[in-house]
């Protein structure tokens, strides 16, 4: 009883992964099924394990973000979606097998009985279980084209993840390291602040004895005000970005906790590049979205022989088997009897080959046909393009680093000509031997520097960013 208990078990399993599918997958955040948010428990929210990011790496965020970003997971299925269209394009070498029952009753009684002319009625009830059997013996390599095409396809559907997964490094770098700058700015902002707040505090106390006039109190009261407004515009970027990447990396509370700290400005020193040519062929090599159009034009070719193939003929065999089981009662309506029951039994079986050639249907597998080489010739131009495209890419991402790295190490010589001119003027001023003007422009000068050097400090961050998706890293 067990033993049967087990196979019932075992056979609805079966039947169930029949009908679900094998395909397995994490679904999506409770929370994404909810029309508020404030009603959304925290349980179903896409979090982030603070206590093992407490401060938050760019390797780990960009980790995170190809782990749970709804979009690039999306690239997955379509590979699971490929996969399954390849394995099911060896169907048509298989034989076709159809299980049909058919039951069923027809009545035929006279509408009129005339004496010389008189039929009989008749009630026949039948029920016919049958299977039926096709194979597809040869079909011009029609079944070879389309093969191949869906093995290219679900090679197609690889690249294209992977593609996706380089562009999503990308964009975790690109915001990351825009949070930096935020950072950096808000760290300008606070000193220049502390700095016109010192120098607002010494005039103050030198205008209550007469030594400066009230307009120079003021002066420093508007320097630090507007050093207080570009601490709001960079509180608002560092915000704005972690909202930016928090959407990246799909956590859906939209936010990086506050828990989580990130690292300061990333290191002015820049990499020594290899030649160029080193990059243009490491691009050409292991770009996936090259790899993607490549698969493209051998699915069109495919497609294209396939439609080639349509015009030849086609060889298929056939065999049926049935069973017929019936009765017929017979009503004589000539009044002298003879009513009857007829019963019967027939066993059905045959078997047979067609052949077929379809020689014109209005040009129809013709115009496919000029359909077809249209598709495969413009995959080959668009092959073409993307080649073309992701040279310029690597030559634009890698004359960006050069520059950017030339960009930083004038920053970082000019900044510090700037803070020695900012200490100097202001020894000046506070010795009273040089202008209030003169001054104000040191210090505007300096605070220009440093956010001109955190600038291009990230800038040659996000243009290492850049050249490594160029070359294809992923």
């Amino acid at each position: 009883m067990k033993q049967k208990i087990s196979w019932s078990a075992m056979i609805a399993a079966l039947g169930l992964a029949a009908v679900t599918g094998c395909t397995s997958y994490e679904p999506p955040p409770k929370a994404v099924k909810h029309s508020s948010f404030t009603d959304v428990p925290k349980e179903e929210q896409k979090l982030m394990a603070v206590s093992s990011h407490k401060i938050l790496t760019l390797e780990d965020a960009q980790s995170l973000a190809v782990q749970n970003n709804p979009s690039f997971k999306t690239k997955y299925f379509a590979i699971v979606s490929a996969r399954a269209a390849y394995y099911g394009a060896f169907a048509p070498y298989l034989p076709k097998i159809t299980l049909s029952y058919q039951i069923g009753q027809s009545f035929s009684e006279p509408n009129n009985v005339y004496k010389n002319n008189i039929r009989n009625g008749s009630r026949t009830f039948e029920n016919t279980p049958q299977a039926q059997a096709s194979w597809l013996i040869f079909d011009s390599f029609v079944r070879e084209m389309n093969l191949m095409a869906a093995k290219h396809n679900w090679k197609q559907s690889e690249a294209l993840e992977l593609d996706a997964r380089r562009l999503l490094i990308k964009s975790v770098a690109y915001a990351y390291n825009d949070i930096l700058l935020a950072m950096a700015k808000i760290r300008i902002a606070q000193e220049n602040m502390k700095f016109q707040d010192s120098q607002l505090k010494e005039n103050e106390l030198k205008f209550e004895v007469g030594a400066v006039p009230l307009s120079n109190v003021l002066n420093f009261k508007a320097y630090y005000n507007t050093a207080e407004s570009d601490l709001y515009s960079a509180q608002y970027a560092y915000a704005a970005s972690k909202y930016s990447l928090a959407q990246l990396m799909g956590l859906t509370e939209g936010t990086i906790p506050d828990e989580v700290k990130f690292p300061s400005v990333p290191s002015p020193d820049g990499e020594v590049l290899s030649a160029l040519p080193v990059y243009l062929d490491t691009a050409l090599a292991n770009r996936p979205d090259l790899k993607a159009y490549r698969e493209a034009l051998e699915v069109s070719k495919y497609n294209y022989w396939s439609s080639i193939c349509s015009f030849g003929p086609t060889v298929t065999f056939n065999a049926s088997i049935g069973y017929t089981a019936g009765q017929t009662r017979v009503k004589n309506y000539s009044g002298d009897g003879g009513d009857y029951t007829n019963k019967y039994e027939t066993f059905n079986f045959n078997y047979g080959a067609t052949a077929s050639w379809e020689i014109f249907s209005g040009g129809k597998t013709f115009f496919n046909m000029r359909s077809q080489q249209a598709a495969m010739l413009q995959s080959d131009y668009t092959l073409a393009n993307s080649w073309i495209s992701i040279i310029s890419e690597v030559r634009t991402a890698y004359d960006n680093y050069l520059t950017c790295m030339k960009q930083v190490k004038i920053s970082q010589k000019s900044l510090e000509l700037y803070r020695k001119i900012r200490d100097l003027v202001d020894e000046e001023y506070r010795a009273g031997n040089t202008e209030l003007t003169r001054l104000n422009e040191a210090q505007r000068d300096f605070v220009s520097a440093e956010t001109t050097l955190a600038t291009y400090v990230i800038n040659m961050h996000n243009a290492k960013a850049q050249l490594q998706a160029a070359v294809g890293a992923y």
